[in-house]
């Protein structure tokens, strides 16, 4: 299981990259934060996290709800397919 949630995380840190998006890459968790605020503002994640709910039909958590603002919570616990899918569609609707 380990080695699953491995290869997600490079996966998923690989594609945002391909989209100029660069992440710390975690080492004990099965989720990323991803940056999304210009400016650090708590209201840009929380702002950028309902859009990418309403918009791209993927849903993270602002960063804001655990101590890091202008940053997106997201898991990798899906499938590779399924994390394949979010990240065309935050860019497809702009948001990366």
């Amino acid at each position: 299981m380990r080695e699953a949630f491995r290869e997600r995380r490079d996966m998923l840190c690989d594609l945002l990259a391909e989209h100029g998006v660069e992440v710390s890459r975690p080492e004990g968790a099965f989720y990323l934060m991803l940056p999304v605020g210009s400016d650090g503002d708590s209201e840009n994640d929380e702002e950028w996290c309902e859009q990418a709910i309403e918009e791209a039909h993927v849903a993270t958590v602002p960063g804001s709800a655990f101590g890091t603002p202008g940053y997106a919570r997201v898991s990798y616990a899906a499938g590779t397919e399924r994390l394949r899918e979010a990240v065309d569609r935050l860019a497809d609707t702009g948001l990366l």
